[in-house]
């Protein structure tokens, strides 16, 4: 979101949005002499405010909804189509009645767009009240290029949220992305919305994990724990993720986006699937009944999970890159190891060495990226 922030030296209303790496700012509106500090900053954050809804409606999509959830559909569509509310709001807010009382919409865009318009009417100044509209509509229009795909200008910020959806250009920006580099440059953190980054990684991560598992006679997503014998790596959510869509057929899209939406419902205080939890722990319990009463405890804390999601809720899009890109990287590990030791060097010698490595790792990257394109449809 982008945060408004009031410049003393200045006058000024600065705009300060994170661009993938840093944050970039502009001032977007100076404020008349005589205006009271207070109105200032009440307008600051009044435009803070409507940023973080506006972006809530890019990160929470009614796309995303699942099928059986029509109500929540229903208010994030009400959610989205009340951008088409904000700028009659500014002008002509709802304001208290003779008795005080306020009629406040449920609706935290349109909520935004009136507590704006109060301020404003407040500070009595007729030209900052077009310059600030001017500014709200560059906004929505942020909001609305990351919806397409189109992540230039102001709508970069979109690279640092965790949204529960992907953008089929952005999965294909990303896709492009890890064609030229499999072990995923830094432009994926940077330069693409992440969630789509994961879709495209996740696509990758499954060539990388079959390549390798057919040089070593493994099942794909066994590879993982292997190669953490060679060199620490992550294993349960690259193998979770590859077992998915090797052993179940799940598309990677699916895949990702469920672990998102977990974590999401996570970081909201909410356990994503009651039911499934609540049986997990009786069955716990039924294999504990099986045991010496001093056994069971130890067999409770095995079988019930330690963690509401595999990802961190903080920063799930962020954290699942990571997850993947690591198993890549520990796929070309395990491949480079298999092919080292049927490998017999002339001599011997480091240089010897360096250079058969060289050529086994250029070897994994072009049968991943062989890989990649044979299974190409399931991105799509």
């Amino acid at each position: 979101m982008t945060v408004y922030a009031y410049d003393a030296g200045t006058q000024g209303v600065l705009a300060v949005w994170p661009a993938g790496v840093g944050n970039r700012a502009a001032t977007v509106a100076t404020f008349g002499e005589g205006t009271p500090d207070a109105l200032r900053l009440l307008l600051c954050d009044a435009l803070s405010t409507l940023s973080e809804a506006l972006w809530d409606t890019y990160v929470h999509p009614a796309s995303a909804v699942a099928d059986d959830s029509d109500r929540e559909r229903w208010r994030r569509e009400q959610h989205r189509e009340a951008f088409g509310e904000v700028v009659e709001g500014i002008r002509t807010p709802n304001l208290p009645d003779e008795t005080g009382t306020l009629t406040a919409s449920y609706d935290a865009v349109e909520a935004a767009a009136h507590q704006i318009g109060r301020v404003l009417l407040d500070i009595g100044d007729g030209p900052l009240v077009e310059t600030v509209i001017a500014e709200v509509r560059r906004e929505m229009d942020a909001v609305t290029s990351a919806e397409r795909g189109d992540l230039t200008g102001r709508a970069v910020q979109a690279v640092v949220l965790d949204r529960v959806d992907a953008s089929p250009v952005q999965v294909q920006a990303a896709d492009a992305l890890l064609a030229s580099d499999p072990s995923g440059p830094p432009e994926l953190f940077t330069a693409v919305d992440p969630a789509a980054a994961c879709v495209a990684a996740a696509h990758w991560l499954v060539a990388a994990a079959t390549v390798t598992g057919a040089a070593d006679d493994r099942e794909p997503w066994t590879v993982f724990a292997e190669s953490d014998t060679i060199q620490a790596c992550s294993i349960e959510v690259p193998s979770a993720v590859v077992e998915a869509v090797v052993a179940e057929g799940r598309a990677p899209r699916a895949v990702v986006l469920a672990l998102l939406s977990e974590a999401s419902t996570v970081r909201r205080g909410r356990v994503p699937d009651p039911e499934a939890v609540a049986e997990q722990v009786a069955a716990a319990h039924r294999h504990a009944e099986r045991l010496p009463p001093e056994q069971r405890d130890a067999l409770l804390r095995a079988l019930l999970p330690p963690r509401a999601t595999l990802l961190d809720p903080l920063r799930p899009s962020r954290d699942l890159l990571e997850h993947l890109l690591d198993g890549i990287r520990s796929s070309a590990v395990l491949y480079r190891e298999v092919a080292l030791d049927e490998w017999t060097g002339d001599d011997g010698s480091p240089d010897d060495e360096d250079d058969e490595v060289e050529r086994v790792d250029g070897e994994f990257v072009a049968e991943v990226r062989a890989e990649a394109t044979a299974t190409h449809d399931r991105l799509t």
